[in-house]
Formats: structure tokens, C-alpha cells, sequence
């Protein structure tokens, strides 16, 4: 947020927890050209995926970058970044809490060097300090719609002479991009305006949705409970002038401001969180398991000789090496459980493990049903029966008892 006319002395920096309070004070001054002070047209309301800053002292317009989705699925990894206002009204327990509880160790001042002077940073025990005045030596405007404009490309006369303004965007990019260690805090004079362009840029690279990156800036709006922020600055004219001057963000990153593969996938890297929750293998005892059916509700059937299964002598590789596995063991099933990186999304697979058959055991062809039947041919009174036979024994059967009834039809002919 820039220090210019309409704005300049207007906001009294509270806890966050006195918001209400604090939109009193930014009601008084604000000129024709602001909107009032309770304007809720932009100030959309905080949702699960918005980590609003409440636990330091002094800090009004204080967040983590929001759990927005972004490229391939993945999840923005909020806590590894930090927007805000100035932290001259931060007090000492406040910084404190900012080194231990969100462990910044890198802070980015955005303001101009007279801005600085006159409202200093609180340090952070522990953090580094890097100033990047975006707009030069001058940073007073007094109209919003002129300072987007200059907010893409102030001074820019091409690759030789890129002025202050795209000079500072490389710089604050590859910043966060090498640091891997931390937390960054990134800020400006009220944490809107220029905060509010370099995220822009920042999420674009993340893959976020527009409509997500405009909620995100427009939440300065509801923490201050102003509304300056507006989608026609932010879209209608500071992507607007980006689209027509050059091409689209992607390539003003890329060739205006000089981003390389390599800065880019460190941004990625360092700012995504994977949702891959797949097995590269998976082994019982030694076994391989095949995945595609034990990915499925019945699970995959693998022959183990182990009479008693242990969980331990389950082996999980995982497709992201950031992704953890879980096994649990009833009886001869084996569940894995695998979450991914982001800590939502879940993948599970099963096992069944059948005991080797028995040595020796009998592979011959069961005997016929022994329900089938047979009749003897029909001699009268006595002579007249049914048998029940089954294979070789019930022919040999048939075979006696047609003999004896000859035997004895003969024996009554004489």
C-alpha cells in the first residue's frame, strides 16, 4: 500500500483482534476519490482456506498464503509465507511470536527508503532484512488507477534499462525461491498494493485460480475493513496493462522479468505441497504385491508361508518421497494407508495374504456324485430293485446283480 495522499496517516495499526475499532479509525479522511470506510462490497469473508494473522500484537492486516489449490492438483503450502503491513506497530512479544511460532527468518520491506525512515520496522530476533523499494526513491501517488499503472513496469526502457519496478520483481521472486529453510514475510506500507501485485505474480506461477487470487486480495480489504482494493485495480488495470504491454503474465515472468526454469520450479517446489498418494511397491514378507489390484475394495491376494503377519515386515515406497505410509494387520489382510503430502488427500490399498498349500496334497479328479442312480432291468415280484451306484464299483454292482437274476430266472424255467 503506497503512502500517497488519500491514504497517508488514515490507518491506526491495532491487535488484530480490535478490527471493528480499527475500521473507526480508517473512516476518518478518506478522500472522493477512496471508498468509505464501510464499504463491504470487496471485503469478502475469511474462509478454511484463508490463515488470517491473530496472535500478534500490533498487526492488523496479517495472513499465510492461502490454501488455494494450484498445478497438477497440489496444495498451496500456506505457512511458508507471510503478507502484511508495515511492522512498526508490532510489539516486542509480537516479533517474538513471529521468529518462534511462524519461524520467519527473512523479512522483505517493499517500501521506499523515506517510508522506511519514517516508520521502521520492529525486528525479528533472529530474521534477515532485505530492503526492495519497488517504485525507486518515490513512492507518492495521488491517484490509485496511475499507481497500478506504474506498479507493472515503472521505468521500464527495455532489457538494458528495466527501471526499479521489474528490477524489484526479479529480486523479491528469486528471494523466495532460494529461501528453503524458513518463513518469508513479505510487506509493504498497509500490505495491499504493492504486496497485492507481487502476489499476484506469485500465485500465477503457483497455477491458482483468478478467482482465488482476486479473494486473496481483496481479504487486505476486510482485515482493514476499508475498500480501496478493487478488482478493476488489481485485474482492469494492473493484469489489463500486463496482457496488452506484454503478452500475458507468463510472459511478462518469463522475459520482462527474467525468470528462469530454474526459478521457476524452486518457487513450485518450495510453495506446493504434493497430493500424491500412490505406492511405487509394496512388499509383504519379501513378496511383491501387485498395486492395480490392491488398490481395489477387494484388494490383491499374494501367497505368504509366514503363519504370523507383522506389520513390520511391510515395505512402502511411495511415488512423492514426502508422502508417509501407515499399515495395519487383521489376521492375514494387510491395509496400507498412504497420505499425501498436503494432508488430505488419502490413498489405501490391501492385501491378502494366503498360506502356501499343503505338501502332498491330492490334485486327482473327485469320483462321480454318488447320488447318481441306476435300475436293474425289471424281472417281477422280488427280483425287482434299485441301486444307488457311483464309478467302477457301482458297474461291478450292476454286473453281479444282473447274474443272479438269470441264475435264478433259469432255475425257475426248469
Amino acid at each position: 500500500m503506497i503512502t500517497h495522499r488519500t491514504r497517508r496517516g488514515i490507518l491506526g495499526r491495532l491487535g488484530a483482534t480490535t478490527l471493528v475499532a480499527a475500521a473507526v479509525v480508517c473512516s476518518v479522511g478518506l478522500s472522493a476519490t477512496s471508498a468509505s470506510a464501510d464499504d463491504s462490497s470487496n471485503q469478502p469473508p475469511l474462509t478454511a482456506k484463508d490463515h488470517a494473522i491473530t496472535d500478534v500484537s500490533g498487526l492488523v492486516n496479517g495472513r499465510e498464503l492461502g490454501s488455494f489449490t494450484g498445478l497438477n492438483g497440489q496444495l498451496v503450502n500456506a505457512p511458508r509465507l507471510l503478507r502484511t503491513e508495515s511492522l512498526d506497530k508490532i510489539t516486542s512479544d509480537g516479533a517474538a511470536t513471529l521468529a518462534t511460532t511462524y519461524h520467519v527468518n527473512l523479512v522483505i520491506d517493499l517500501r521506499t527508503p523515506t517510508q522506511i525512515a519514517a516508520k521502521p520496522d520492529v525486528p525479528i530476533p533472529g530474521a534477515k532484512a532485505v530492503n526492495i523499494s519497488m517504485f525507486g526513491a518515490d513512492g507518492n501517488y495521488p491517484d490509485d488507477t496511475v499507481m497500478y499503472h506504474d506498479l507493472v513496469d515503472k521505468g521500464y526502457n527495455g532489457p538494458t534499462d528495466r527501471g526499479p519496478m521489474i528490477t524489484a520483481y526479479a529480486q523479491i521472486l528469486r528471494l523466495i525461491a532460494q529461501d528453503t529453510t524458513g518463513t518469508v514475510l513479505i510487506h509493504c506500507s498497509h500490505g495491499m498494493d504493492r504486496t497485492g501485485t507481487v502476489m499476484d505474480l506469485l500465485y500465477n506461477i503457483l497455477g491458482v485460480s483468478e478467482s482465488d487470487i482476486l479473494h486473496d486480495y481483496l481479504l487486505s480489504n476486510t482485515q482493514l475493513k476499508v475498500g480501496w482494493a478493487t478488482p478493476q485495480l488489481l485485474q482492469g488495470t494492473f493484469e489489463s496493462d500486463v496482457a496488452s504491454k506484454y503478452g500475458g503474465i507468463d510472459a511478462y515472468l518469463r522475459t520482462t522479468i527474467g525468470l528462469t526454469d530454474q526459478d521457476v520450479t524452486a518457487l513450485r517446489t518450495n510453495l506446493l505441497v504434493s497430493n500424491d498418494a500412490t505406492a511405487a511397491a509394496i512388499t509383504v514378507d519379501g513378496v511383491s504385491v501387485p498395486l492395480d489390484a490392491a488398490a481395489t475394495t477387494a484388494g490383491s491376494t499374494i501367497t505368504d508361508p509366514q503363519t504370523t503377519l507383522a506389520a513390520s515386515a511391510v515395505k512402502v515406497t511411495t511415488t512423492n518421497p514426502n508422502a508417509t505410509a501407515s499399515t495395519t494387520v487383521a489376521g492375514r489382510t494387510v491395509t496400507i494407508t498412504i497420505t499425501a503430502q498436503d494432508g488430505t488427500t488419502v490413498a489405501r490399498y490391501v492385501v491378502n495374504a494366503a498360506l502356501p498349500a499343503p505338501s502332498g496334497a491330492s490334485t486327482a479328479t473327485p469320483a462321480a456324485d454318488a447320488s447318481t442312480k441306476a435300475t436293474l432291468p425289471a424281472t417281477g415280484g422280488d427280483d425287482t430293485g434299485v441301486v444307488v451306484v457311483g464309478g467302477i464299483g457301482g458297474a461291478l454292482l450292476i454286473a453281479g446283480g444282473i447274474l443272479l437274476m438269470r441264475r435264478r430266472t433259469k432255475r425257475t424255467a426248469s
